[in-house]
């Protein structure tokens, strides 16, 4: 008599094993059809990635914020889409919703279908915006440190993240982090010095608690937000808690918009009912100085 003979219950827990995994395929090519389906046959153009494909190199920094087709993001980010600009604008779009839609299923895996029937998922995925990206980003930072020149290259203040490597003395890391947006932050300078002095202006102009009009946003200001974002990320650095990284990223938001809700998609990502609940733990607790 075998020892599988004598465990009845293994056979059945195989079957559940496999059935769990034909699920999670199932739900996950669903998710990409819907999503396939959506880039074709989209019913209104995608506003935010509309201003990011406009965006005029003579003078990107005219438009107040909140308003149609205003650029906001620092030069390198200004240099970068100028060039997909070139992108038939149907093209680009497409492209965009679905490097979203890629993020949202990789941060999301199965679970990604219930996720766009959140309003401000959707949202960002409908308007073309960059929050599930931002956090897509985050979460890989885990494991390569360099990604954080994404969201310090479009919006810097979610830079209180990297405050994660510094309670953790991972001094390594955080120089890649700051050494990669560095290199291109100097090599956006070469190619257009005029524009970082116009965006400082234009920074400066707008201020700390700038006019978004109608607009929907989390009314808590930046400067109340920020100490708060700091102390969940050390908090969570010190007590190796993963899913604080994005969270307190969304808290540095420059602007909580409502739609920047959507990174809490990164948040659960790393969570324990993630798919990439393993890996990120792993990438977590890799300590390196």
């Amino acid at each position: 008599m075998t020892a599988a003979s004598l465990r009845p219950g293994l056979p059945m827990l195989t079957i559940l094993r496999r059935n769990r995994r034909l699920l999670d395929r199932a739900l996950r090519v669903a998710f990409v059809v819907v999503l396939v389906l959506f880039t074709i046959f989209r019913p209104v153009p995608a506003g935010d990635a509309h201003a990011y494909w406009v965006v005029d190199l003579a003078n990107p920094y005219t438009r107040p914020i909140a308003t149609t087709d205003a650029f906001t993001y620092p030069p390198p980010a200004a240099l970068f889409f100028s060039v997909l600009g070139h992108l038939p604008f149907p093209v680009f779009e497409a492209i965009w919703t679905l490097l979203i839609g890629f993020a949202l299923l990789w941060l999301t895996g199965p679970f990604a279908l219930l996720f766009l029937v959140i309003p401000v998922v959707a949202s960002d995925l409908y308007l073309g915006n960059i929050h599930v990206l931002l956090g897509a980003a985050v979460v890989g930072s885990l494991r390569r440190p360099g990604l954080w020149a994404i969201p310090l290259l479009t919006k810097p203040t979610v830079g209180v993240g990297l405050l994660w490597f510094v309670a953790r003395g991972e001094w390594r890391r955080l120089a890649t982090a700051i050494g990669v947006t560095a290199v291109i932050s100097v090599i956006a300078f070469v190619l257009a010095p005029g524009l970082w002095k116009a965006w400082i202006d234009y920074v400066l102009a707008t201020g700390v608690s700038p006019d978004v009009g109608s607009a929907y946003w989390v009314p808590i200001p930046l400067l109340v937000r920020l100490p708060a974002a700091a102390l969940v990320v050390i908090w969570g650095a010190r007590t190796n808690r993963p899913w604080t990284l994005p969270v307190a990223a969304m808290l540095g938001l420059p602007v909580l918009w409502l739609v920047g809700l959507a990174m809490l998609t990164a948040a659960f990502a790393v969570s324990a009912w993630s798919p990439l609940r393993t890996q990120a733990q792993a990438w977590a607790a890799q300590r390196r100085p």
